[in-house]
């Protein structure tokens, strides 16, 4: 063990030791982090998206319809009702564990690294001015108001523009546009929440408007099979 922690305090005495070690440096691989998991985070919910879209329209908006002849004998019937209701609960729970994969990789990662580069912000960006402000330009460093500032660009990214024209918002706290990285940080955030939260209302109303038509089939071929076990039938 001391020979390891000698070996550090020799590396960090030498020249190139002293780079790569300094404040500076360290400011530089923690941007890279941030980054690195920002980029990735959105990347991968890009690859959700793309996987929630694929879920046809006979899967969930249509009354789906199987090849072949209507099933009249009992067995039949019930493998019908049986398939069915395998494909509604599978559909329905591959949404349900797709949006929750969007909402942590495209809205509470970036959500997160947004927090900590204003959290961090006296360290990250010493030279910048504050990345956020309420009323006339007020520094805000509560913790609340920056989880509040998060969810208010959601807010504001979910619904477009409503918001800005009818002037809208859960808090008067703001980004500092003299603060060009967070603000240009925040607009990208603010997009990718705008679509993330675009696209989970719309999976949650075709899946409100899909599942009830299912239904109403699985019901239709229960009456089938009522019939179908009727004696002489």
């Amino acid at each position: 063990m001391d020979v390891i922690v000698e070996g550090w305090q020799a590396f960090r005495a030498s020249g190139f030791g002293t780079v790569v070690t300094s404040i500076g440096a360290q400011r530089i691989y923690a941007w890279i982090a941030l980054a690195l998991v920002f980029g990735a985070s959105l990347w991968f919910a890009r690859r959700q998206l793309n996987l929630l879209r694929s879920v046809s329209a006979a899967e969930l908006d249509s009354d789906l319809r199987l090849p072949g002849p209507v099933p009249k004998k009992p067995a039949s019937i019930q493998r019908r009702i049986d398939w069915f209701e395998a494909r509604r609960d599978e559909v329905v729970h591959g949404v349900w564990r797709a949006l929750g994969l969007l909402l942590v990789l495209g809205m509470i990662l970036p959500g997160a690294v947004v927090f900590m580069a204003v959290w961090q912000h006296d360290w990250l960006l010493p030279d910048y001015a504050a990345p956020i402000v309420i009323g006339e330009g007020e520094p805000v460093a509560a913790v609340g108001d920056v989880v509040i500032f998060l969810a208010d660009q959601v807010f504001r990214g979910a619904f477009a523009d409503i918001p800005e024209v009818f002037r809208l918002g859960l808090t008067p706290v703001s980004n500092n546009p003299d603060n060009a990285v967070i603000s240009w940080l925040v607009v990208i955030y603010r997009f990718a929440a705008g679509i993330v939260s675009g696209s989970a209302i719309y999976m949650l109303y075709r899946v409100w408007r899909g599942v009830p038509r299912i239904d109403r089939r699985i019901a239709d071929y229960r009456e089938r099979l009522k019939q179908a076990q009727l004696p002489g039938a």
